[in-house]
């Protein structure tokens, strides 16, 4: 695991840059936390490659990078699981080995078998090769986008690095704005994954390569797609006991893989139903206890403390948790923009740095449980989308009366109905009821799902940017019949990659923690996306199904089924707390208002209705226009 750059200058022969090299430094240096046990650089004529080490598996100075074979020279991000089973077949072909490290497995797989390597790596990764013999460069990601690279052109100038933050040191970044990936990022939190907020960046896609000869002329090839999983994907017409059996021997096989490393791993144990089962699986095949880590909050209705605590117990890991104050709020909070180098707005990153920041003092690897929402069912907004023909079905002019009707309610008012009938251990219902009024307007299934992820209004965003809402309707073919496991396709194009990827990979790495996402090997992929939907819902149509039943063979049913609760924080009282004045300041701010073309006053009025609990705004979207604040201020 590790930070990669590269810069490439073509300008018409002005010649390189005097600081070539200069620049190709600082701009690796900016990413150190990430790789904080060394660095290196290569250069050959106005080709540069740089990197910041992490050191996981071969510990010694062998393992450097950029690292050179024959033709090739590469710089990687990441970490291939399966590599001692690929070392023996390059063996076997006549390679010999210099290092103990799955980089050298990677170069070598290649010069073998070419671009098709990829498909037999096991893992995450982002790596940048360059043939020396035919001057062509590529730039390969894995399947489901969980180590990031993007890439620059503008001028002559090419640059790609792990993190936007390397491109800044160079004094020919163009910074111009993007303001199309403005609606989704103050609906959603997050800047879509086909999107950059930079006009001239680019993210390389999850499962692509990217080509780029002498003349930076730039093409790209897919290796692997959702979309194509899917479409070929046959429907396991097996029964249930078959289907969890294997589904436990897969799960199994593929979390004992992520223990591959010559440091010291832990888990990431949050309550839910993924990391528990991912520490039970690993646990009970394991003599000697793991390491757990857990973040909690001093709040009941965002505290999963407990059930995470329970769960350790009964498996008997090395258990660590750590509660979460306000003081740990104001000490975060400043350094979110340079660890977010793009605009984030998911407010469980805050967490997500601590727990890093907690595990970081024991372990220097650690596993999460991210993914198995998505592939088995496990959010309420799948639940909810099922029951879509419900409101698409009712007569539009029915839904606008109620659409209006629906403001006569306020969430808080939500909240407390919910209690007093005891449903309040549903967290965040009252959040919910904005999803519930946005999707009363929704034109159809895939409008209706994604008014349901969204957190601010249509009507709110046009008056705030002046734009229409960035609709993307992406339909996914053959999932006619299976609409969760086909939701949750959809979420693993755009909401995994985008927000959750992204929030996991950046806070671990600022503290040069690996964080490792066994959910996502594409084993489990491939047998989740063939399971029926009714094996993902019970009858009482909860999410993961099977992954409950397997566990409750090692963990008691009283645990496995309590509600889901999601790892979100009190943000709402902070802001009219620690943030008010910050926020205040915000809203004088004209330039700010005037580069992203935002309305001020709509702004303001905002504002105003949040701070004095009039509930027409979701506190999401007052701390989504903070965090691009914030960004603003460090970045422009």
């Amino acid at each position: 695991m590790c930070r990669i750059v590269g810069l490439i200058e073509n300008r018409n022969n002005e010649g390189l840059n005097a600081d070539f090299k200069a620049i190709l430094e600082k701009m690796c240096d900016t990413m150190s936390a990430g790789g904080p046990d060394g660095s290196g650089t290569y250069i050959c004529g106005n080709i540069g490659f740089g990197h910041r080490r992490l050191a996981i598996i071969d510990l010694s100075n062998a393992g450097a990078q950029p690292m050179e074979f024959g033709k090739w020279v590469i710089t990687y991000n990441g970490e291939i699981y399966n590599y001692q089973e690929i070392k023996n077949d390059l063996i076997a072909n006549g390679y010999q080995f210099d290092t103990h490290t799955d980089t050298e497995v990677i170069v070598k797989s290649i010069d073998l078998w070419g671009l098709n390597a990829i498909d037999r790596f096991r893992g995450m990764f982002a790596f940048a090769l360059w043939n020396k013999k035919d001057k062509n460069i590529f730039l390969v990601r894995d399947r489901l986008g969980v180590k990031p690279l993007y890439y620059y052109s503008k001028d002559g100038l090419f640059c790609f690095a792990s993190e936007l933050k390397a491109f800044h040191s160079h004094p020919d970044f163009d910074k111009e704005i993007d303001l199309n990936a403005i609606p989704h990022f103050l609906q959603k939190g997050y800047i879509h994954p086909k999107q950059c907020i930079f006009k001239y960046v680019k993210k390389v896609k999850p499962g692509s390569v990217i080509r780029i000869n002498q003349d930076l002329n730039i093409s790209e090839e897919i290796y692997w797609d959702v979309e194509d999983r899917c479409m070929n994907s046959t429907i396991d017409g097996r029964d249930y006991d078959a289907i969890t059996k294997d589904l436990e021997d897969v799960l199994t096989e593929s979390f004992q893989y992520r223990m591959v490393s010559d440091v010291p791993v832990g888990i990431f144990l949050s309550g839910g139903i993924d990391s528990a089962l991912l520490a039970t699986l690993l646990q009970i095949n394991n003599s000697s206890p793991l390491r757990t880590f857990t973040i909690g909050f001093e709040d009941n209705k965002y505290n999963e403390s407990e059930s995470a605590r329970e769960v350790a117990d009964i498996l008997g890991t090395n258990h660590t948790a750590y509660q979460c104050s306000e003081n740990d709020f104001k000490t975060i909070i400043p350094t979110l923009s340079e660890i977010y180098d793009e605009p984030f707005g998911d407010s469980s990153s805050i967490p997500t740095i601590l727990v890093s920041q907690l595990a970081r003092n024991q372990v220097k690897v650690v596993l999460s449980g991210d993914g198995g929402d998505e592939l088995f069912g496990g959010y309420s907004k799948y639940h909810f989308s099922r029951h879509s023909s419900l409101i698409l079905n009712t007569p539009i002019e029915l839904r606008k009366m109620l659409y209006k009707a629906s403001f006569l309610l306020s969430p808080n008012q939500i909240e407390r109905l919910a209690a007093r009938i005891g449903i309040s251990h549903y967290s965040q219902i009252g959040e919910k009821y904005f999803k519930f009024q946005n999707v009363l307007l929704a034109d159809s299934f895939d409008d209706f799902f994604e008014k349901s992820s969204s957190y601010l209004l249509d009507e709110q965003l046009t008056k705030l940017t002046r734009q229409s809402t960035n609709k993307d309707n992406t339909r996914i073919s053959g999932f006619e019949r299976r609409l969760i496991t086909y939701l949750g396709a959809k979420d693993m194009v755009s909401y995994l990659p985008g927000d959750i990827l992204t929030k996991v990979d950046r806070a671990s790495m600022s503290v040069g923690l690996e964080a490792r996402e066994p959910f996502l090997d594409q084993n489990i992929v491939d047998f989740a996306l063939r399971i029926e939907d009714k094996f993902k819902f019970d009858k009482n149509e909860k999410g993961k199904f099977l992954l409950k039943k397997i566990l409750k063979k090692y963990i008691p049913s009283t645990i496995v089924d309590r509600p889901k609760q999601g790892f979100s924080v009190p943000i709402d009282k902070w802001m009219k707390s620690i943030l008010y004045n910050d926020l205040v300041e915000l809203l004088d701010d004209s330039s700010f208002f005037e580069r992203f073309q935002l309305d001020q006053e709509v702004c303001k009025e905002y504002f105003r209705s949040f701070h004095n609990d009039e509930n027409r705004i979701n506190p999401n979207e007052i701390w989504f226009i903070y965090c691009l604040h914030q960004w603003y201020r460090r970045w422009l």
